[in-house]
């Protein structure tokens, strides 16, 4: 009789795509996946490794699952695992994986027998062709996921992800299209296209680059939205804007990597634009599409910055007005260049910029959703609550929460009228 089986995922879209991989490869061995704070067989968790806090997550995960069964199989794979084995070793881990040759823990369960298993690769450097990955309808999410690309060849001074993950490379895109055409076989109404850096799609191949993969997809009859992952503003060109303009379906919503509005600390992240580089692509996107929703991380207290350049940071942000801010505090990751540099900034400094950022990160959403007040808007559902209110997204990530005279089935778009907006969230009725 086979196992129950429980997967959590930590970080990225991309190791939520790699879990619902993993989780369709042991179901098609006959085992039943089971939520993860139930009590399973076998728990799996897909570790992140971005920031140090991902990584006591997913350290912290690993006790959970024991504490629901302790004779459970545990495993660990993904980027955390890749770069701290000894650490999931310590804390009793069974199956210790990495970022590559998931598909193979299915025989790694089959064939455990008490003695822990290592299997990570010694040389990221190594994996320089993609790993095709088979992912089911997954019909518990209104959106599906669909990833074209792994690993990284920019090497940020903060950033350990090219390390577990490995040089870039491309799914090829027959596969690609197989499985959206899958998605569309299957009803969903939005695809979301992401990779670790998706807009590296294409370099290692011949022929297909980014935008033939996102207006294929587009051309499918029931796919009603494609959206893209994070991408950095160097992707941001005329031929970009006009694919954008004569694109329908391509969502007016971009995750547009910042980091800092500083050029001398963007010179130090080893980022390959500036500040004006980045204003001149929103300015840009606006043009082709003036509602577009821009989204940015920041990082507070990267080594070596002073007040001024937070003021300059500040500064930049409130001129250029995103619609949203993803505010992380730097945190020094083992075997970056980052972690090494002179001019470490203290917690408290850190933090206090942090709460700064995360402020006007809250301003900025808040005026970006008021533009909306008293339109009428299409909203992707994703759930029904109590008192007849229905929530879903907007093509530009609007979340909106909208009264219904009668329950409104997740995965259908609905027009509603916003007659509220509190806090960045947009509130109105079904029309």
């Amino acid at each position: 009789m086979k196992k129950t089986i429980a997967a959590t995922t930590l970080g990225c879209k991309v190791n939520l795509y790699d879990t619902n991989a993993l989780l369709e490869g042991f179901v098609a061995e006959g085992y039943t996946a089971v939520d993860f704070d139930d009590f399973a067989d076998i728990y799996v968790i897909n570790t992140c490794s971005v920031t140090n806090l991902a990584d006591k997550k997913s350290r912290q995960m690993v006790s959970r699952a024991r504490q629901r069964n302790p004779l459970a199989i545990i495993a660990a794979m993904g980027c955390s695992s890749q770069a701290s084995p000894d650490k999931f070793g310590d804390l009793g881990v069974d199956i210790i994986m990495g970022t590559s040759r998931r598909g193979d823990l299915v025989a790694h369960i089959e064939n455990y027998s008490g003695q822990p298993i290592v299997d990570i690769a010694p040389d990221t450097n190594e994996m320089r062709s993609y790993e095709e990955e088979v992912v089911a309808n997954d019909t518990s999410r209104t959106r599906a996921f669909l990833k074209i690309q792994d690993g990284c060849d920019s090497f940020c001074a903060y950033c350990i992800i090219p390390y577990v993950r490995g040089r870039s490379r491309s799914r090829a895109y027959d596969d690609i299209m197989k499985q959206a055409q899958n998605f569309d076989d299957a009803g969903y109404k939005e695809i979301v296209v992401a990779g670790i850096h998706v807009a590296s799609y294409g370099k290692d191949l011949k022929g297909k680059n980014l935008l033939d993969v996102l207006g294929d997809i587009a051309a499918l009859p029931n796919i009603q939205r494609v959206r893209l992952s994070s991408v950095e503003p160097n992707i941001i060109t005329n031929e970009f804007c006009e694919f954008v303009a004569q694109t329908p379906k391509f969502c007016d919503h971009l995750h547009l990597s910042l980091q800092s509005g500083s050029n001398e600390i963007l010179r130090f992240m080893n980022r390959k634009y500036t500040t004006d580089d980045f204003a001149r692509a929103v300015e840009m996107l606006r043009q082709t599409s003036p509602d577009i929703s821009i989204t940015t991380d920041i990082i507070a207290g990267f080594p070596g910055e002073i007040e001024e350049h937070h003021a300059q940071t500040i500064a930049f942000l409130q001129e250029i007005q995103l619609a949203k801010l993803h505010v992380f505090p730097y945190s020094p990751k083992k075997g970056t260049a980052a972690a090494k540099m002179q001019g470490q900034i203290t917690k408290a400094v850190k933090t206090a910029r942090a709460k700064s950022l995360i402020e006007l990160g809250k301003e900025l959403e808040q005026a970006y959703a008021q533009k909306f007040l008293g339109k009428t808007m299409d909203i992707l559902i994703e759930e029904n609550r109590p008192e007849g209110v229905c929530v879903g997204k907007t093509r530009n990530y609007l979340t909106v929460h909208c009264t219904s005279k009668a329950p409104q089935l997740p995965n259908t778009i609905v027009a509603a009228h916003i007659s509220k907006v509190h806090n960045g969230v947009a509130y109105g009725h079904v029309k």
